[in-house]
């Protein structure tokens, strides 16, 4: 393919390699040269932002302090940093070999975590690299839930006090998250994440304005992906993991994607 041209992301770090959403997954994508790296994030019952891509701590992923399998699911937002903290995560998925793993894969980082390692790690770097981070927000009946208000302000002021607002990127599914973001920080640029077929891509892009737009990838078509990007907005479709889905997105226009498999999409555009 030549001289890669295409924005390489990292979903949730390099996820097929290591423990998605932790310390190593991320270190990995960064050792591999990404361009940015995709992470989720939500908010904990006492308001810390963690990264991890569940809405629930369950039994099957979880393990208490002493190994054994939790006994019954919780809700991220019902639950303090420090119960969080006590877990052993052991979410490998999408691991491509299933192995043992790393203490620090077992571990759910904060986002602070995460931003000031990836300072050290950009530190030296000529060409740093991103983070796109996505609040992940369900819709709750329960008072206690927290608001979008909220979960969107401990967000950016996390960014405001712990990155460079000029290397980070908020998407979500959520479009009132989104609306929020523009509200409270529109000095930092959002992703708009689509997921189901026939979306009217136009439209949302003509109402929010994103940077990017972050389709399923089987979603949308070449002749869609050229009026998004005709009005200046980048298209970087999720998850794209094979040779064969990562030269159809390209034939048909994208200017990045997201992947699990970040080393192959590399090696595939160095060819």
């Amino acid at each position: 393919m030549g001289e890669k041209k295409i924005h390489v992301q990292a979903h949730r770090g390099a996820c097929s390699e290591f423990v998605e959403n932790t310390l190593p997954s991320f270190e990995r994508a960064v050792e591999l040269k990404v361009d940015s790296i995709e992470l989720d994030v939500q908010l904990t019952k006492d308001e810390e932002v963690i990264v991890f891509h569940d809405f629930d701590i369950t039994p099957e992923w979880c393990r208490d302090n002493l190994g054994n399998p939790l006994v019954s699911s919780m809700p991220i937002w019902k639950m303090n940093l420090a119960q969080i903290q006590q877990l052993e995560i052991r979410i490998d998925r999408r691991l491509t070999h299933k192995r043992e793993l790393l203490d620090l894969e077992k571990k759910i980082p904060t986002l602070r975590e995460v931003f000031l390692k990836m300072k050290q790690w950009n530190q030296n770097s000529l060409h740093p690299i991103g983070l796109d981070i996505e609040i992940k927000r369900k819709e709750f009946n329960d008072t206690e839930a927290p608001s979008v208000e909220i979960i969107v302000q401990k967000v950016i002021a996390e960014i405001n006090q712990y990155w460079d607002v000029g290397n980070a990127v908020v998407r979500s599914f959520d479009f009132s998250v989104l609306e929020e973001m523009k509200r409270q920080a529109p000095q930092i640029p959002i992703a708009v994440l689509t997921y189901q077929t026939e979306i009217p891509y136009l439209e949302i892009c003509q109402k929010f304005h994103p940077k990017i737009l972050a389709p399923f990838f089987k979603s949308i078509s070449a002749n869609e992906i050229s009026a998004v990007r005709a009005l200046g907005v980048e298209v970087w479709p999720y998850t794209v993991n094979t040779v064969q889905e990562f030269e159809r997105m390209i034939s048909a226009g994208v200017s990045g994607l997201t992947t699990d498999n970040p080393k192959g999409l590399i090696e595939f555009l160095n060819q």
